[in-house]
């Protein structure tokens, strides 16, 4: 018996010890989708979809369905994020199924969301105490905490697209997120380009808040090396991810992103379901 409760005691000693106070182990689910967890907190973010429009990664039918079921490692999620709403973010459907399913979870994105998916399943505002609904100004910001999570939604236009002098993302609106999770800041996108992201700080002046990850959108990082440079001027991450690359992309940027890391070694273009990786944030 004695011997038992010394391999039990050993063995629990050794799972908790896999998370370290300075460590964020970052999944990635598909597209801009991950799973960031400390050792106490675990974040779902733009995770909930099928729908990648015939060019974007999405996940399968068994990662949903071990996101819906809560099945490891989608157990004891803190907060569900939501950086805008289109179709290769967020499923109405999806979303509304695992809020009800999890009743204790939040969900947190911008009334322009919200909008979105109660348009698409009636009665979805029923839920609504399940909402942190956050709606920053465009280039300006919000703050709150959920769940012992210091959130900062920041309003970062969504790149633009051109048809006929019209920009087809006008009326989209998109939030970029500055995240303080057990005290590890990471700075996730959304769909932001690099130009979007120069007038956010422009309009707000020397960037402040510390970043450890910046998880971003390829486009931020079209000219390479200048880009590069910039990110390290403004928000100094010590990690870059790169996300929603395109799916015929994949080969150019797979190799763009080992030409990059002559400028910034610690940067990481995840392309599999489920790959993950320990990141120390210890500088």
């Amino acid at each position: 018996m004695k011997k038992y409760l010394a391999v039990l005691l050993l063995f629990t000693h050794s799972v908790f010890a896999q998370v370290k106070t300075d460590s964020l182990h970052v999944t990635y689910i598909a597209n801009e989708g991950f799973i960031l967890e400390t050792k106490n907190k675990k974040i779902l973010i733009d995770a909930l979809f099928t729908d990648g429009y015939n060019a974007f990664a999405s996940p399968t039918q068994n990662c949903i369905d071990n996101i819906m079921n809560a099945q490891s490692p989608f157990d004891n999620i803190d907060a569900l994020l939501l950086t805008h709403y289109h179709k290769d973010h967020a499923d109405s459907k999806l979303i509304r199924g695992y809020l009800t399913k999890h009743p204790q979870m939040k969900l947190i994105t911008s009334k322009p969301s919200l909008v979105f998916i109660d348009g698409e399943e009636f009665g979805f505002i029923t839920l609504k105490n399940q909402f942190e609904e956050m709606t920053p100004q465009e280039n300006q910001s919000v703050f709150r905490t959920v769940n012992g999570i210091d959130i900062q939604a920041l309003g970062i236009k969504h790149l633009s697209f051109f048809q006929n002098g019209i920009d087809l993302e006008e009326y989209m609106f998109n939030m970029g997120y500055h995240l303080n999770i057990d005290g590890i800041n990471v700075f996730h996108s959304g769909d932001a380009s690099m130009e979007t992201f120069k007038k956010y700080i422009q309009d707000n002046g020397k960037w402040k808040a510390p970043v450890d990850v910046a998880i971003i959108y390829f486009d931020m990082l079209q000219n390479g090396k200048t880009d590069i440079e910039y990110l390290k001027e403004t928000i100094n991450p010590k990690y870059i991810i790169i996300m929603h690359v395109w799916n015929n992309a994949q080969e150019e940027w797979t190799k763009k992103v080992e030409e990059l890391k002559v400028y910034f070694p610690n940067i990481w273009f995840p392309k599999q379901e489920m790959e993950s990786r320990w990141l120390n944030t210890t500088r």
